[in-house]
């Protein structure tokens, strides 16, 4: 997707972190913007900002756990702006327990938000992207422990998510190549990025609320040692770069190569054990 100046850029998650950059980054580019966030001061503050620089911008309040408010997001989107031609699914939540510790809750909510939020929106918007035959694209804001898991900081249920959302990904570009439709898909996996994920539990609804979760802050060692840690801006900066090139993967911090390698080398060894281990 070269060319971004003029189109509509649909970002959920934009009230903050690399939502929030994004539709600045986007606004740059001589975008028009719809901010999608759960927090709907977040969303308008930041729509507000792009304003007062003389952008095109809407603020929508939508959680994306209900389709319903993600298709009529879709519609304001089109009312307001006409297509679609970037859509960044950028909403995301943490949990931060043990495995073991995890209430049904906890994966409900996760998994509501992390993975079916983002199917929510390519159901919502990808039918009349394909439909119109412009130039577009998908962008889905994974993680680095989409591609290997860091055994710290009680990640399982973000890992658990982010892995299956980097499948969603591949497998959703992979069928748009196929049917020939010129919409690109992009998965992003970022290691450490000062947001405030780390606070989502500021956002669980009512009906899924747990125990208190533990303590996790930029300051837990756990999280501060993590290396490479970026801007939201600087990751926005990497995320539009990514669109204009049609990158299937949106790789920002390359401090974390070695771990991906690790996890691939012992994959590849277990096709070694595969393949000695057969009967002759």
């Amino acid at each position: 997707m070269r060319e971004l100046r003029g189109q509509v850029a649909v970002i959920t998650g934009g009230g903050s972190g690399i939502g929030a950059a994004l539709s600045h980054a986007c606004a740059e580019r001589g975008m028009r913007v719809a901010v999608a966030d759960v927090e709907e001061s977040a969303a308008e503050s930041v729509a507000e900002a792009l304003r007062i620089r003389g952008a095109e911008a809407m603020a929508c309040q939508v959680d994306v756990r209900s389709r319903d408010a993600v298709e009529e997001l879709a519609g304001a989107v089109d009312s307001k702006f006409g297509q679609t031609h970037l859509l960044c699914n950028n909403a995301g939540v943490m949990v931060t327990r043990p495995l073991l510790e995890l209430e049904e809750k906890d994966w409900e909510w996760s998994l509501s938000v992390n993975l079916l939020g983002v199917i929510h929106a390519v159901s919502a918007f990808l039918p009349g992207m394909i439909a119109r035959g412009e130039a577009g694209h998908v962008v889905n804001t994974a993680s680095i422990v989409g591609l290997a898991a860091i055994s710290q900081g009680g990640l399982g249920a973000y890992t658990t998510t982010k892995f299956a959302l980097v499948g969603f990904s591949e497998y959703l570009r992979e069928e748009l190549k196929a049917a020939g439709a010129p919409i690109g898909v992009s998965v992003v996996c970022p290691g450490a990025v000062t947001t405030r994920i780390a606070e989502s539990e500021r956002n669980r609804p009512d009906e899924l609320q747990t125990g208190p979760a533990p303590a996790h802050s930029e300051s837990d060692p756990r999280v501060a040692t993590i290396p490479g840690r970026q801007s939201p801006e600087e990751v926005a900066a990497s995320i539009l770069t990514g669109v204009e090139e049609d990158d299937t993967w949106i790789l920002t911090h390359p401090e974390m190569k070695p771990l991906v390698e690790a996890r691939t080398r012992a994959l590849l060894a277990a096709f070694d054990v595969a393949a000695a281990r057969r009967p002759a």
